[in-house]
């Protein structure tokens, strides 16, 4: 019975295949050199919002058009992760997003009382600088573009921008750093003045010894300057210690027009002095032989003088400082 029947639906097959018309969207996808499908563009909703590259080794890959975040995308891959990046993490702006450059307005304050109006653009690394420089001025730690609360800020504030993570802040800040000490290292070497030196030692509550070196100079249009050049920990307050330090600060910096050094009346500092007064003369870049380098901490001086002068004074002062912390001590006494 099966053998009967079979020849019967193979004729009914090719007849149907004979009266049936070529499908249209098979000549759509069928190119003249065979059977080669043409490229399509992608379907999916997600490409509106991710770019298609290719690496230098030849990986695909789909990149957000927001905030460069990057997915593996081969041949045939799933669109998940891209869907869950558009509802979780991309930087998507509000409204219209055909063109993330266009200039907005914006006002900004030029004094207390004015305002002006200008245009503003969004960039990425500007944000990401200027996120940076707040982290240096206030002192604050890297993991603070972690927290919770400013997370949300920047969401309301400015959806568009990419958080950084702690580690890339931390290479920011290093890299800022090396790019300023650079910029100020081939100004020392431009600069016509000479350069004034302000240093003083400390230990901690750990029983390390520390050291700060402070430069001031005078540029090319006058203006006075003052930068923190070396904060480093030291071996002991020995004046040879101190010396060796100030030493390899200056090579480091490339600083030889040096004019005078200021520290406080310890013994030390007139070692560390001498060791380093007797390397510059030694190179020559010395004014009079070094003979007016060493200058004494007027503010030390003065000092030691009030200290000396309330000697006498300081069971008083100490009877005066005890009645104010009892009267404090309770809001009733006050």
């Amino acid at each position: 019975m099966n053998d009967s029947i079979s020849p019967q639906k193979s004729q009914s097959k090719k007849a149907l295949q004979e009266a049936t018309p070529t499908s249209p969207t098979k000549v759509v996808r069928i190119t003249k050199k065979g059977n080669t499908r043409r490229k399509t563009k992608p379907r999916a909703p997600c490409w509106q919002h991710f770019s298609k590259y290719s690496t230098e080794d030849g990986e695909n890959r789909a990149k957000c058009n927001y905030c460069d975040v990057t997915y593996t995308m081969e041949t045939g891959a799933s669109t998940t992760n891209l869907n869950n990046h558009l509802k979780t993490g991309s930087r998507k702006p509000q409204g219209n997003t055909s063109d993330l450059k266009q200039a907005e307005l914006a006002f900004t304050k030029s004094s207390q009382e004015n305002v002006d109006l200008a245009t503003w653009v969004f960039n990425q690394d500007d944000i990401r600088n200027a996120l940076i420089n707040m982290i240096i001025m206030d002192e604050l730690p890297f993991k603070f573009v972690e927290g919770e609360g400013f997370k949300f800020f920047i969401s309301i504030a400015c959806p568009r921008f990419h958080l950084p993570s702690r580690w890339t802040i931390r290479k920011c800040c290093l890299d800022l750093f090396n790019s300023m000490k650079n910029t100020l290292k081939q100004s020392f070497q431009k600069e016509t003045s000479r350069i004034c030196l302000m240093t003083d030692t400390w230990t901690s509550l750990q029983r390390i010894s520390y050291m700060v070196l402070t430069a001031h100079w005078i540029d090319d249009e006058w203006k006075l300057q003052k930068r923190i050049i070396n904060f480093c920990p030291i071996s002991a307050h020995r004046g040879e210690s101190i010396g060796q330090a100030l030493e390899k600060c200056l090579r480091d910096w490339g600083i030889e027009k040096v004019f005078a050094i200021t520290v406080d009346n310890a013994s030390s500092n007139n070692v560390a002095v001498d060791y380093l007064r007797k390397k510059l003369v030694h190179r020559k870049v010395c004014v009079t032989n070094g003979k007016y380098i060493h200058m004494r901490c007027a503010a030390h001086i003065i000092n030691l003088i009030v200290q000396e002068g309330v000697k006498d004074a300081s069971i008083s002062v100490d009877r005066v400082r005890g009645a104010v912390r009892y009267i404090r001590a309770s809001p009733s006494r006050l």
